[in-house]
């Protein structure tokens, strides 16, 4: 009996030894997939906030293009505005010295 005791431990101290040896490779396994996961997601992090960079400096862009393009327009109201003046006032200037000159032909011609 004692020979099939010692013959039981023997095997179960191999099956221990097997199976401690089993699952250290499959800790090892986990460790580097826990491993290879967060390195894809610190690569992930890293994309998003580049993109996110990215985006922030075209928005900057679109918005100092949009206040150029507001500035012009309100340039352009203001020299519309005064050109339209000018053009009132030339108009009328011209039509005074038309009417003046009409005048003395009128006063000058011999009827």
């Amino acid at each position: 009996m004692s020979y099939i005791a010692v013959g039981g431990m023997a095997v179960s101290i191999g099956t221990s030894f097997l199976g401690g040896a089993s699952a250290k490779k499959q800790a090892e396994k986990t460790r580097e997939l826990q491993k290879q996961m967060k390195l894809a997601e610190l690569s992930l992090n890293e994309k998003l906030t580049a993109d996110k960079i990215r985006a922030d400096q075209e928005n900057i862009a679109l918005g100092i293009v949009v206040q150029s393009l507001t500035s012009y327009r309100e340039t352009l109201q203001k020299e519309s505005t005064i050109r339209l003046r000018d053009t009132w006032l030339t108009t009328t200037g011209t039509g005074i010295g038309l009417g003046v000159l009409y005048g003395l032909y009128l006063m000058t011609s011999n009827d």
